[in-house]
């Protein structure tokens, strides 16, 4: 299994954080606009204390420094202009209507920090407990890549929580806690408590975080969706003084309850349980599945060395790195413009697939794929049809659709529970959903001869983050699809038909 990227920061290279504060930044990105967001402010003195320790070279980074209070209000006595060190010095106060608890109050300081357009927001506690003297360690990321988001670690070691005071006790139960936590997840973070933390306000966008909980646990699934986001999350190594629980047995319950939480994300990707918290937005929305049972690597083997071939629905070329290892060349079409596509297409057509197909082009091809395209359209016939008009004389159909019939969702059926998503069998944006019989009866209609059956297993690549080449994910895997083999109708995910044509008309774009 692949792992997410987590790493540990290096000494702060201040003159490096400097010059990018002065506009030598990565060429696509701007001067960062940092906003810091203090809670826990219920004490003017520590709280005065935490603002006045800020390094001199941090202020140069923040846009904003607000302090957040829920009610009852007994900050009311709180005059932002007293907190301000020097005039030039800014501190807000934002006051909650009501109270959130933890993760509310987090909720409406990433909102606010979205709707003021900063890049990046800090969150730290205001009562002293949270190191203002790490800053410059979270700001350091930035640097090295200003989409990640950095986690402040109190138990980088044994003996350096020992120097501070922590009982072994809570050392060893967070540890032990985190360990599992990290199988769970495919991670490798020490510390999933800390509150001390910097957010890529890019990648706050594309979560749904309002949809986390209002307690502690909101820290945890916001780093959850990250993961399913592939954003990269680095920890920094911090003195390790503060609880973020007051209670021994509190912090007990919460490891429990964060095991939980990361059992209820592998069995959302498994598709048993469904959480709209976990539908992230990614930018490529679809990718190559190196796995043998899955539909790419089947449409690859089922291309012979040195054909022609037309990618119909090609995405950003995803087949076509494959088969040109097999000497194969693809010619691509699909609605999008001709941006981001891969180099080893040997030609591109912007097209409507919805619309008759017209290519300058004639019947040349040795293959025709549709591989995951069909249930996207309304002319599903036409565009069938169409495909006849380019294929040689003995060319094929190769056509792929996930099956709806799948046993997991006659069982989501069975309990009332039938959610479209951003991904898989339910993609929101599919509008014809097929069963093994309904999908081989939409291809013989069109006029081709069904010659080859295949099937898929589930996608355990995707849900587990492997690269499809994991020893154990493809042993789990060819299990599955022969169980899929045996009764494709329960338990194949995706069904791939390879067809011939019937008739070698030269109009065949009649619906």
């Amino acid at each position: 299994m692949s792992q997410s990227a987590v790493d540990v920061a290096h000494p702060v290279d201040l003159a490096a954080v400097k010059s990018i504060r002065s506009g030598r930044l990565h060429s696509a990105e701007r001067v960062p606009r940092v906003g810091l967001f203090l809670f826990d402010c219920s004490d003017v003195v520590p709280l005065r204390e935490t603002l006045e320790r800020i390094p001199e070279s941090v202020w140069e980074w923040l846009e904003e420094v607000v302090v957040v209070l829920e009610p009852p209000h007994d900050g009311d006595w709180i005059n932002p202009a007293d907190l301000s060190p020097s005039p030039e010095r800014r501190v807000l106060v934002h006051r909650l209507p009501r109270k959130s608890g933890f993760g509310g109050a987090r909720k409406a300081a990433f909102e606010q920090a979205l709707q003021a357009g900063l890049t990046h927001i800090v969150v730290m506690r205001g009562d002293g407990s949270h190191s203002p003297e790490s800053l410059p360690l979270l700001l350091e990321a930035i640097h090295v890549d200003p989409h990640r988001v950095v986690t402040a670690s109190r138990f980088s070691g044994r003996s350096a929580a020992a120097r501070t005071g922590m009982p072994p006790m809570r050392w060893f139960v967070h540890r032990i806690a985190a360990g599992i936590v990290n199988r769970i997840l495919g991670l490798r973070l020490a510390d999933y408590d800390t509150s001390y933390r910097l957010y890529s306000c890019r990648a706050l966008q594309r979560v749904p975080f309002q949809l986390n909980g209002n307690t502690r646990s909101f820290d945890l699934q916001i780093l959850i969706q990250l993961r399913a986001l592939g954003v990269p999350v680095q920890e920094v190594e911090v003195r390790p003084a503060w609880r973020e629980f007051v209670a021994g047995s509190t912090g007990v319950n919460h490891g429990l309850r964060s095991c939980c939480h990361a059992i209820d994300y592998r069995l959302h990707q498994l598709h048993l349980t469904r959480r709209g918290r976990y539908f992230v937005d990614q930018d490529v929305k679809y990718t190559l599945k190196l796995s043998s049972t899955g539909s790419h690597m089947q449409v690859v083997d089922a291309i012979e060395s040195g054909s022609h071939v037309l990618d119909l629905g090609c995405s950003q070329g995803l087949l076509a790195r494959p088969l040109l290892e097999k000497d194969v060349r693809v010619t691509g079409v699909d609605i999008g413009q001709a941006h981001h596509l891969a180099d080893e297409l040997e030609a591109y057509h912007q097209r409507d697939l919805d619309r008759p197909i017209e290519l300058p082009v004639g019947r040349e091809f040795d293959y025709v794929v549709i591989s995951d395209v069909i249930e996207h359209l309304r002319n599903r016939r036409q565009l069938l049809r169409g495909a006849r008009r380019y294929l040689k004389e003995g060319g094929r159909l190769i056509i792929s659709t996930p099956n709806v019939a799948l046993w997991f969702y006659r069982l989501s059926l069975l309990v009332g529970r039938f959610e479209y998503g951003p991904r898989g069998v339910l993609d929101e944006t599919h509008v014809h959903l097929y069963t093994r019989a309904t999908f081989r009866r939409e291809v013989e209609a069109a006029g081709y001869r069904v010659v080859v059956e295949r099937v898929t297993a589930l996608p355990f690549e995707v849900v587990f983050r492997s690269t499809g080449r994991s020893r154990l994910i493809s042993s789990v895997s060819r299990l599955y699809h022969g169980l899929a083999r045996l009764w494709p109708e329960l338990f194949a995910y995706q069904v791939i038909l390879e067809a011939e044509i019937t008739t070698l008309d030269e109009e065949s774009t009649a619906s």
